[in-house]
């Protein structure tokens, strides 16, 4: 009886574990899509050191990486990706807005997914992502239904506040140094956030329609304006402005016009201006004149690189790597590389690399078992055998009982 329970227990097992590897070994992973260069750039977050990994929205999809390889992040089902931005105070966490709902998504180095809804009031998509670390706030610029305020508490992010806009939400930024500056960009207007983003005002005092937008966590933390007509105005307080055009050919007279800003999340001093001129009365012209860089803050600028094909749209800094930016311009949404910044072969091509091999602990351990349990199952079917073919031996006293009664 025990060997007959003792048979059935281990094949239970050994089937057990049979089933568990074939289903380790059929669970195979889809090839990572990697690119050499990013063709459709919509939102770029540097990393903050200059060994990290950057990311990047490209026609949708979410790429992390640097120039020459870019790796696809996969994103749930359906979703276009239109924001990004990292936490560089928890490293592996991205924020990912998306484009066609108004819902945030968080991405840790665990592979962990969190998706934050914003509104069900509202139908329309994120514009951009300004972090607070500090403060744990995430600010989420849309196009339909001006800005929220999320409270990153790690197991959820916490709904905190929301304003709405009369128009879409070109950028959001937000110290990380407690210094409580936040600002987003509309079409027309600049509008400071107070008391944390819960209260917000509109900026009047700036002379000009504010272009670009940029805020650098230094001590203490500054925010850059660029404007259509003024050049570059900076403040530590979001009250008053200082125009800070030296280097950047700002002449009495002439219309400077700020395309794009950018600053080098490695080299707090370190930031580049895409700037051009105003041409024109009735019908404006822009005639771009270049990329420039500055190294103490805005200070002074030096040129970096002419872009005359079209007006800048976009500065894509690479981290810690002085004078190495990509452009995008009004007319084209692929990096072009200035200055320093490696030129990646256009003809290089996307490629499907296979996933890398890594031991599956799970799939070895199942089948060890299976095997331990086949070679208990055929000792004991052979134990078995052996103990029925043995020759049946009949007691004396029976044999005696058996010849008295003949």
């Amino acid at each position: 009886m025990i060997r007959r329970v003792f048979i059935i227990a281990t094949t239970a097992i050994l089937i057990l574990a049979v089933f568990a590897g074939v289903v380790s070994a059929l669970d195979t992973r889809q090839p990572t899509v990697v690119k050499a260069n990013l063709a459709n750039v919509r939102a770029y977050a540097a990393a903050s050191q200059p060994s990290g990994v950057s990311y990047a929205i490209d026609a949708g999809e979410l790429f992390a990486g640097r120039p020459g390889e870019w790796r696809k992040v996969d994103l749930p089902a359906g979703v276009s990706a239109c924001a990004v931005a990292l936490d560089s105070s928890r490293p592996g966490v991205v924020y990912v807005g998306a484009a066609n709902e108004l819902a945030v998504y968080r991405l840790d180095a665990k592979g962990g997914l969190l998706r934050a809804p914003l509104s069900n009031d509202y139908v329309g998509g994120v514009t951009s992502l300004g972090i607070d670390k500090a403060n744990r706030l995430l600010f989420v610029g849309t196009d339909t239904a001006g800005v929220f305020r999320l409270r990153d508490v790690g197991s959820s992010m916490i709904a905190g506040g929301h304003t709405m806009m009369n128009e879409p939400i070109l950028q959001i930024a937000a110290d990380s140094v407690g210094a409580g500056l936040v600002f987003a960009r509309t079409p027309g207007a600049l509008y400071r956030g107070d008391e944390l983003g819960m209260r917000w005002s509109k900026v009047d005092n700036l002379g000009s329609a504010p272009t670009a937008l940029a805020i650098v966590n230094r001590y203490p933390a500054t925010v850059y304006v660029g404007t259509l007509d003024r050049g570059l105005l900076t403040s530590q307080d979001g009250l008053t402005w200082s125009m800070a055009n030296d280097g950047l050919r700002f002449m009495p007279g002439s219309r400077l016009a700020v395309d794009a800003i950018a600053a080098d999340p490695a080299q707090l001093d370190v930031l580049y201006v895409a700037t051009s001129y105003l041409l024109g009365s009735t019908t404006v012209h822009h005639s771009p004149v270049g990329v420039s860089m500055t190294t103490d803050g805005g200070a002074t600028w030096q040129p970096l690189a002419a872009v005359t094909t079209a007006p800048v749209a976009e500065l894509l800094p690479l981290a810690g790597q002085t004078g190495a930016v990509y452009a995008l311009t009004m007319s084209s949404r692929q990096p072009l590389a200035l200055g320093a910044a490696p030129v990646i072969a256009d003809e290089a091509p996307a490629v499907s690399a296979a996933p890398v091999a890594t031991v599956a602990w799970t799939a070895i351990t199942a089948w060890i078992v299976a095997g331990l349990a086949a070679l208990a199952l055929l000792y004991a079917l052979t134990t078995g055998r052996l103990a029925g073919s043995a020759p049946t031996t009949v007691p004396l006293a029976m044999r005696r009982h058996s010849i008295s009664h003949r």
